[in-house]
């Protein structure tokens, strides 16, 4: 018996740069940064004063008139969780109806509820524990966005949740395929989302000096690679993927996108929050993912990196791929489209899968914005600053967080 192929039938998103997959892509090749500086609360006292922030985003467009009971007492992730998956159902053409059964989650949150806890804290500190909301705990898990959009549309299938920091969503994505090849679910709804631009993890990480603080200049603050880059920029956003077994995508006429090939994970045992400095992790998950898929390094078109635009972290994954590429760098294109979306942290991986099978599905390598001074560190030749033009049959995609969560996913035109 042939294993099990595993492909993209739908896609959906909210995010800086657009409200859909096609607003998406389109300022992805138009290379339109999505920062700017921040809105949703007063960042004055905050040393970063800019994000990639979601603009007029109404929560209530996404619910029946039914469901907005209890959606009022959602967190600001499961929304845009949720706005993520309108797109990607009516994207899939599936009828979901039809075997709720076989249908399943794997969505994730890097962080979860934060605001929830914040407000509920201040309310504990300020007010007393009568004040705490009863709601406070399901409001905030980071489970609960699966939970939830598992309610909404009935899925009876496998329904889980990943939470590795900024690898969350590959790590998502990847549990959901490995279900659909062992045959326990033949249609899998997977990704991430982060409702995280608010004032306490603005602080947090600004205080940790991991986010850039170009304030002067939002849309050039991101910048993989260059040599005058100074941290990531905080962004929100949801990522959803459709994932189905292939026989059953072809039985009812499915819109197949391209394939999700295989996946890589490894661990750092390294550090909190630095990466292995030679990446010698990130270099595992890349050659757990090409043995997977059967592939062998020059085999690969493009890598969208994890390229958060840190000091460290851009140097050690750079190290890593050209450890992986073994200097076979002329008939490949590597970069970080995170130079325009920022790092949503949870739901990042997902949307640049999207990315990757958007360059699949039209043969476009998105460009590398902001690099002004490439860093000498950086040993590679081959990122590019311009959009290429290609067939693109094969596309890698990284995602690392903290703690040392490694993850890659490869796909595959079909």
């Amino acid at each position: 018996m042939s294993e099990k192929r595993v492909v993209l039938t739908g896609m959906g998103t909210v995010n800086p740069m657009g409200m859909n997959v096609a607003d998406t892509w389109k300022k992805v090749l138009a290379g339109e940064s999505g920062i700017g500086p921040i809105t949703h609360f007063d960042a004055s006292n905050i040393a970063t004063k800019i994000a990639g922030e979601i603009k007029d985003f109404d929560y209530k467009q996404y619910y029946t008139d039914e469901q907005l009971k209890s959606a009022k007492r959602a967190d600001l992730f499961v929304h845009y969780g949720v706005a993520g998956m309108k797109e990607a159902v009516e994207s899939s053409g599936l009828d979901i109806k039809k075997n709720p059964d076989k249908i399943g989650i794997s969505f994730g949150s890097g962080i979860g509820g934060l605001q929830v806890n914040y407000d509920n804290s201040v309310a504990l500190a300020t007010k007393g524990p009568r004040r705490v909301s009863p709601f406070y705990i399901p409001m905030s898990i980071g489970n609960i966005a699966a939970g939830y959009i598992s309610m909404l549309y009935g899925f009876r299938g496998p329904n889980l949740s990943t939470q590795t920091a900024c690898a969350t969503s590959n790590h998502a994505i990847a549990i959901a395929m490995m279900l659909i090849k062992a045959g326990m679910a033949e249609v899998m709804f997977a990704g991430g989302s982060e409702g995280t631009v608010g004032e306490l993890a603005m602080a947090g990480f600004s205080n940790m000096r991991a986010i850039s603080t170009r304030n002067d200049d939002p849309k050039t603050a991101s910048r993989p690679y260059d040599k005058d880059r100074d941290g990531f920029v905080m962004s929100e956003g949801s990522s959803v993927l459709v994932l189905e077994d292939y026989e059953h995508a072809k039985a009812r006429g499915a819109n197949i996108i391209c394939e999700i090939a295989s996946a890589g994970m490894s661990g750092d045992a390294f550090d909190f929050v630095a990466p292995d400095p030679e990446g010698g992790g990130a270099l595992l998950s890349m050659e757990m993912a090409l043995t997977q898929a059967g592939l062998k390094c020059e085999d690969i078109d493009y890598i969208n990196m994890h390229g958060t635009s840190t000091p460290v972290g851009d140097i050690a994954e750079s190290k890593a791929v050209y450890k992986l590429l073994k200097g076979k760098q002329d008939n490949i294109n590597v970069g970080s489209t995170k130079s325009m979306h920022g790092h949503l942290l949870g739901a990042t991986a997902g949307l640049e899968a999207i990315i990757c099978a958007m360059a699949i599905k039209e043969g476009k390598i998105p460009a590398n914005i902001n690099i002004e001074n490439l860093d000498p560190e950086i040993p590679l030749t081959c990122i590019n600053t311009e959009i290429v033009e290609k067939e693109v049959k094969v596309a890698m995609s990284n995602s690392f967080g903290f703690g040392g969560h490694n993850s890659t996913l490869i796909l595959k035109k079909i």
